[in-house]
């Protein structure tokens, strides 16, 4: 079966091919993608029966990404592949024509069942999606609330938050928004200044607390 891993994070592609590719079971074969550009070159000259879409991508996400392909190749499986498990992610990937929502932290034989699932043209979403979802839901009945602090944000300390919580480096912000690295920093110590917190990861949680990803920005 051939797959094509679609994720910037090259360690982790990387260890995702081998894992595939030494699978004592099943055969795979394995292309690797870094960037959305790859994505299409690596369509046009192979055959891919199924597509591993990791949702943070520069310069493109993985959703749009999945839009793109399918208005190209209507019949093509994808896997969105995620550290991240919000419930409007699921719906956005299966409107954009992904077959399958799963996080980073299944195990490969979970992974190698899912791409099996998906090629019979079984839909999935892995378990611990709708755990994460619930869970999330529970701790954070009001995560539809907009947080006063977010109304004191610029629109571009909103963009770098929204960028933060996806797990960006101050590297992939600044090429992405196209600012120095210092001023990157600069933001940040904006942000947590107004968010009332001392680190990345606390910024991080807070966003995601009330998921402002899908807060309109005016």
């Amino acid at each position: 079966m051939n797959v094509l891993i679609v994720d910037d994070q090259k360690l982790f592609s990387d260890t995702l091919k081998q894992t595939l590719e030494h699978n004592e079971e099943h055969e795979f074969s394995v292309t690797v993608a870094n960037h959305h550009e790859e994505v299409f070159k690596v369509l046009s000259g192979q055959n891919i029966d199924i597509i591993l879409m990791d949702i943070h991508m520069p310069e493109k996400d993985g959703i749009r990404l999945t839009n793109d392909i399918i208005r190209q190749k209507p019949d093509a499986k994808i896997l969105i592949l995620t550290a991240f498990g919000y419930d409007d992610y699921v719906q956005d990937a299966m409107k954009a024509g992904a077959v399958g929502f799963l996080l980073k932290d299944i195990t490969s034989d979970e992974l190698v069942a899912s791409i099996l699932g998906a090629s019979a043209g079984t839909r999935i979403v892995s378990p611990s999606v709708f755990n994460y979802s619930r869970n999330q839901n529970e701790r954070n009945p009001d995560r539809n609330i907009v947080p006063d602090w977010y109304n004191q944000l610029s629109y571009r300390n909103r963009e770098i938050l929204i960028l933060v919580m996806r797990g960006y480096s101050n590297e992939e912000i600044a090429e992405n928004l196209h600012l120095s690295n210092q001023t990157v920093k600069n933001y940040l110590s904006i942000i947590y200044s107004t968010l009332n917190v001392k680190n990345r990861f606390q910024a991080m949680r807070m966003a995601m607390k009330y998921h402002i990803d899908k807060i309109e920005i005016h």
